[in-house]
């Protein structure tokens, strides 16, 4: 599997990642401020092959934006976890955040994703790991075969994802940090900042930064 972060350099943009294996997958859009650029360095990366599918790790803008853009470009489907999934498909901007942004949200259509569910790349297959507390219905993607973890805005390299927007829980995220917590994290390839190669720091970091407690 290779992962390659996309990101024409806007910093309100999420990062975006390319995965490429006999599937190919991206992770997150971002804003869509900058998709022209960033359409144009999938498919150089790419080549001649298509993009199958689009996962989206939450609702918040700088996540989604950039999703019909994507759509409309490679015709792939589109995946968000169930929890998530009814605010991207109604896009209320109190819940997107798009105000935050000065930008209008089109509502896209996903596919659900439930806790459990794996991603099937072929010779990787990505596990669906439901991580409430930033949004209601954020989820995290792990790779059991190279224990990376794709962890939106749940956990970063060094902090956390905020839990005042509408449907957070500081709760919830310290329950999902400890569940992450369970899991042989590798490489941490988060919704903002720089990539960590140890996951496993960067978890259990967010949580003592929550105040919970490892069981």
């Amino acid at each position: 599997m290779v992962v390659r972060r996309i990101n024409a350099g806007s910093s309100s943009d999420s990062n975006i990642y390319l995965i490429i294996g006999n599937r190919t997958a991206l992770i997150d859009t971002g804003t869509g401020t900058e998709n022209s650029e960033n359409i144009a360095e999938i498919k150089n990366v790419l080549g001649e092959r298509g993009l199958d599918m689009i996962i989206l790790t939450h609702f918040h803008f700088d996540h989604i934006g950039g999703l019909n853009g994507m759509l409309r470009e490679f015709d792939s489907e589109a995946f968000a976890g169930a929890g998530d999934a009814p605010y991207i498909m109604n896009g209320d901007p109190r819940y997107i955040l798009s105000d935050l942004f000065g930008r209008d949200y089109e509502p896209a259509d996903v596919t659900e994703l439930m806790d459990g569910d794996i991603v099937d790349l072929e010779e990787h297959r990505l596990r669906v790991v439901n991580t409430p507390g930033h949004t209601c219905g954020g989820i995290c993607l792990y790779d059991e075969v190279t224990h990376s973890l794709f962890s939106g805005d749940t956990v970063f390299s060094y902090g956390v994802g905020r839990t005042d927007f509408p449907t957070g829980s500081a709760r919830e995220l310290t329950e999902s940090l400890k569940k992450l917590s369970k899991i042989d994290v590798k490489m941490l390839y988060p919704g903002h900042s720089e990539i960590s190669s140890d996951g496993n720091r960067a978890v259990r970091s967010g949580l003592l930064m929550m105040g919970g407690v490892f069981d």
